[in-house]
This record gives structure tokens, C-alpha cells and sequence, in this order.
């Protein structure tokens, strides 16, 4: 509400008037994402399922598709699932990231 509105004090608002504002609110605000259940942004969401159709197509093009093996894991599923979220690595520094994936890349593994 304080991003759109520059509200914050909820609590001084009549029911009707803050119902009013939250209507108003985009579909990718915090509070209607919350209300929601949404875990993640739309936008978000569709480039998580992006980045799974690209490393699907391109492990059924690889020689672990074609025997079915080695299925790559699904980045949506690590953002969407709340068990999964401790699987998702961060990194400090542009650096960090490319030794990472390197690493991956060198045993054979997709990202």
C-alpha cells in the first residue's frame, strides 16, 4: 500500500476506503500476491517455466534425453515448492556464479 498509495498507517483507514485501494492495486502487488497464495510474481513464474522448456528441449536433444536419463530439475518447482526453497543457491558476485556453473558443467550436469 505505501509503494502505490503512500499509506502507512492501515489502521487509521475506514474498511471501505482500504478495500477500495486494495481493489485498486495491480495483480503483481504484495498484498494481493499474499492473498493470493501466489509464492512468486507472474513474471516471475513465467520465466522460471521459460528456463524449463529451454532445458528440456535441450536435454531431449542430449544423449541423456535420448536414453531418459538425468532429467534436468525444474526451476519453477524449486520456487513454487516450499521444501524445495532451501535448494536455491545465491551467489556474491558474477564470479561466484560462473565457478558454480562451471563446476556443474564439468561433471555433466545442465543448469
Amino acid at each position: 500500500m505505501a509503494e502505490y498509495y503512500h499509506v502507512t498507517d492501515l489502521e487509521g483507514l475506514p474498511v471501505k476506503t482500504l478495500a477500495a485501494l486494495v481493489s485498486g492495486l495491480p495483480p503483481y502487488a504484495r498484498v494481493k500476491q499474499k492473498y493470493s497464495g501466489a509464492t512468486i510474481p507472474d513474471t516471475i513464474a513465467m520465466l522460471a517455466l521459460l528456463i524449463d522448456s529451454v532445458n528440456n528441449i535441450a536435454w531431449m536433444l542430449s544423449e541423456d534425453g535420448a536414453k531418459g536419463r538425468n532429467h534436468p530439475e525444474s526451476v519453477y518447482e524449486k520456487l513454487t515448492e516450499p521444501e524445495k526453497e532451501k535448494e536455491i543457491v545465491s551467489y556474491m558476485s558474477g564470479q561466484d556464479f560462473e565457478n558454480a556453473r562451471n563446476e556443474i558443467l564439468r561433471r555433466g550436469g545442465y543448469i
